[in-house]
């Protein structure tokens, strides 16, 4: 019996598509071939350009829609060794086993490796879109070279993550951590790895858009001065107020010109009193300004403290609050 949706208006149709969720999109899919051929057209005549997909080298597809705020999973790889406890609602497709048991599709291989793969394929193929964005972690390092390799679009992000089900064993080395130094493709890096306490960053990070550091004991005033990015995300700093000082007047001579968003958390969060050298210029204010952080529409807003202006005319807005520092550059093009 044909499937009552198939028989839908176009025009009908694509309103029906545009109320789906991405994950019932792709179970849709998986329905029969004719449903998956429907939905195929349907997104390569109108391709959601706005939606962002990522990869995980652990097995995930994800999408974000609109914000970093909407983003759901979509299709899944797993080891067919992690079938055996929902063996007994398990579907076959193409051959392959898979549940449907997490909210999105499932598929289960003997080769990992060649099931995400295929899983990527297959999710890139459905909505006519290259992957945006990279997660990988300390297995995942043949990721990076596949993505290259198969799209001539450049990542638009990536982060070096921690598996939950991974341990990082003392043994790896610095190449299998920082991975994000030769990711010279990429718009965005990020590491989220903890290292030996006598491990010290050696690379020499590309100009990106965006970078990411949490967890890490080794970053240095030398790093904050010299990361080329538009927006530097830290956490757990062990920077001093006085390499801050130091940073702010890196900046107000020229330094870090693309910079338009800092935000660095303190390990202590008592590291942060307000003080500021007298020769800084910084000026105290109290004023609310929306901006932009990474999606299109991901404003949000910044309670100022302070004000800071660069030689050339611009403006900052610092705020110190909960053990952290944020500033948010008033480029003129950008915010």
């Amino acid at each position: 019996m044909p499937f009552p949706i198939l028989r839908t208006p176009l025009v009908v149709l694509s309103e029906i598509i545009s109320l789906l969720e991405p994950n019932k999109i792709v179970t849709a899919s998986l329905c029969s071939k004719k449903v998956g051929r429907l939905l195929k057209n349907h997104y390569q005549r109108r391709k959601p350009s706005t939606w962002r997909l990522s990869m995980f080298s652990w097995g995930l597809v994800d999408i974000m829609t609109r914000t970093v705020r909407n983003r759901m999973n979509v299709m899944m790889a797993r080891h067919i060794s992690e079938l055996a406890g929902e063996a007994h609602t398990s579907i076959e497709f193409n051959g392959y086993k898979g549940t449907f048991e997490r909210g999105y599709p499932t598929l289960y291989f003997q080769d990992h490796v060649f099931g995400t793969k295929m899983v990527v394929n297959y999710v890139t193929d459905l909505f006519s879109l290259d992957i945006y964005g990279l997660i990988i972690d300390e297995n995942g390092i043949w990721a990076f070279d596949w993505i290259n390799n198969r799209q001539e679009k450049l990542l638009g992000d990536m982060w070096l993550s921690k598996n939950p089900t991974y341990v990082l064993n003392e043994d790896k080395t610095e190449d299998d951590v920082l991975i994000v130094r030769n990711a010279c493709s990429s718009d965005c890096g990020s590491t989220g790895v903890n290292v030996s306490g006598n491990f010290r960053f050696n690379g020499k990070l590309v100009p990106v858009d965006v970078v990411l550091i949490d967890i890490l004991n080794w970053f240095t005033y030398d790093h904050l001065v010299n990361f080329d990015a538009i927006q530097l995300f830290v956490d757990r700093s062990r920077l001093s107020e006085s390499d801050l000082n130091s940073f702010l007047r890196h900046w107000r001579a020229g330094g870090s010109p693309r910079l338009a968003y800092l935000r660095m958390g303190f390990e202590n969060r008592d590291a942060l009193s307000g003080n500021f050298d007298q020769d800084l210029g910084v000026v105290e204010m109290n004023e609310v300004r929306r901006f932009r952080v990474v999606a299109e529409e991901d404003v949000e807003e910044i309670q100022g403290d302070y004000s800071i202006q660069r030689w050339d005319g611009v403006k900052a807005t610092i705020s110190c609050e909960f053990g952290h520092f944020t500033m948010v550059v008033w480029h003129a093009d950008k915010n």
